[in-house]
């Protein structure tokens, strides 16, 4: 099933089928996209980028385990940008899963559908990722600061230094993996 976004991309095609029937097949009719690196340059970032997802996903997991409702991680200002961030997260794993497929692939041309997939989905998550989980690490130093000039009751407990060490990785995963999308971006052919 196509999206609407790319049905102009095809054309509709009749053909014969082995039995003799009739059978109409879509055919991409639209411009082809490559990478605009060499294919070693790409390799190695969609490495990094899958080596760097998996830390965000693991820091995202592991930060989580560690919430604590008696410490500042409790507060709204800390935990919903965080909690919002499964979504892009996400997104961001499927991204990497098309680059995986399409590099392990023969065919070095991509559809439009294949490019918006791989790049776009790479480019928009991690910008997304790293806007709610610096606002999660503004909370964080927003919640210390408070402590410390005892505007705020609750204590801060180990669990709240690893959430905030976890969330730190969390944000560096994602500003890495934004800036290997330069890499992996492609151009028409």
């Amino acid at each position: 099933m196509l999206n609407k976004k790319y049905v102009g991309d095809y054309r509709l095609e009749n053909e014969k089928n082995k039995k003799g029937k009739q059978v109409t097949k879509a055919v991409y009719k639209s411009a082809y996209f490559v990478f605009e690196k060499p294919e070693d340059e790409v390799r190695t970032a969609v490495r990094a980028v899958t080596v760097l997802t998996a830390a965000a996903v693991a820091a995202f997991a592991v930060a989580l385990a560690f919430y604590s409702n008696k410490g500042f991680s409790a507060q709204y200002y800390t935990l919903i940008p965080f909690a919002l961030c499964v979504f892009p997260l996400l997104y961001l794993c499927f991204a990497v899963y098309a680059l995986n497929r399409f590099m392990r692939g023969s065919e070095r041309r991509a559809t439009r559908e294949q490019k918006d997939k791989m790049y776009e989905r790479l480019a928009k998550s991690t910008f997304v990722i790293m806007l709610l989980s610096g606002w999660n690490i503004c909370g964080i130093i927003l919640a210390f600061i408070l402590r410390t000039a005892g505007k705020e009751a609750r204590p801060v407990t180990a669990n709240d230094i690893i959430f905030a060490i976890m969330s730190i990785i969390f944000f560096t995963s994602a500003v890495l993996s934004f800036s290997f999308r330069k890499k992996v971006s492609m151009r028409q052919e």
